[in-house]
């Protein structure tokens, strides 16, 4: 009977951490977007809902598969790195363009870098990100903000980091607009690019499921009738 009760305890202090968020860890934007709204977190702030959204006209979407992915940093300064292969030669553009939600902290600030990246002519590789602080947009990632509209932007040997000032808003909505352009008559090619934000992190509590409550509660009666049952047979 004892190890029947250090059972129902371990089940009801540790069955709700199984079921929390898992960590990020390295994969692809398509791995990503398959975890849907549950997402994943680096320390508490959760990364959610990654999906692609409506690029450039004419321009060619780079393949999710083929977009690498690496998180870094801890609860107060969370970053995903995003790397891809890809070379345009005139008149070729390539485009990666995604959303998702960052929540669960209080967000201080936004910065992006772009790196690895190189360009001839009039070829370019730039980065530039949407966010909603406090909000979220419209379906194409970038209009009908619900809270403060925000843009940054990096160009590849021109400016090739940016920041801004989130006020302090407890979820952001990110979309980043990837693109390797060989413009009229040059090339380009790369690159990286990191999302990296400031946060006050916060303690956030995971609630069950309600669905997973019913076993927790038919384990409690079945144990009850178990113990009833014992102690009807000792005074027998």
């Amino acid at each position: 009977m004892k190890k029947l009760v250090l059972l129902l305890v371990w089940c009801v202090f540790l069955c709700p951490m199984a079921r929390s968020t898992s960590l990020c860890t390295a994969g692809t934007l398509a791995s990503y977007e398959s975890l849907g709204a549950g997402g994943c977190a680096i320390g508490t702030d959760l990364f959610s809902s990654f999906g692609n959204v409506p690029g450039t006209f004419g321009a060619t979407e780079l393949d999710p598969t083929l977009v690498s992915i690496t998180p870094s940093g801890g609860a107060s300064d969370p970053e995903l790195t995003f790397s891809v292969s890809s070379s345009a030669v005139a008149p070729e553009l390539f485009e990666t363009i995604f959303t998702y939600e960052l929540s669960n902290s209080v967000f201080l600030q936004s910065t992006i870098s772009l790196a690895n990246s190189s360009e001839t002519v009039d070829g370019a590789v730039t980065d530039i990100q949407n966010l909603c602080a406090g909000g979220t947009f419209g379906p194409d990632g970038v209009d009908g903000c619900t809270g403060n509209s925000l843009t940054l932007l990096t160009l590849d040997g021109i400016q090739n980091s940016d920041n801004t000032s989130l006020g302090s808003v407890s979820s952001v909505a990110v979309t980043d607009d990837f693109t390797v352009d060989g413009g009229t008559a040059g090339s380009a090619s790369g690159g990286t690019f990191t999302d990296a934000f400031t946060a006050q992190s916060s303690v956030v509590t995971t609630t069950p499921e309600p669905a997973n409550t019913w076993p927790l509660a038919i384990l409690i009666v079945l144990l009850f009738l178990g113990l009833q049952s014992q102690l009807r047979s000792k005074k027998s």
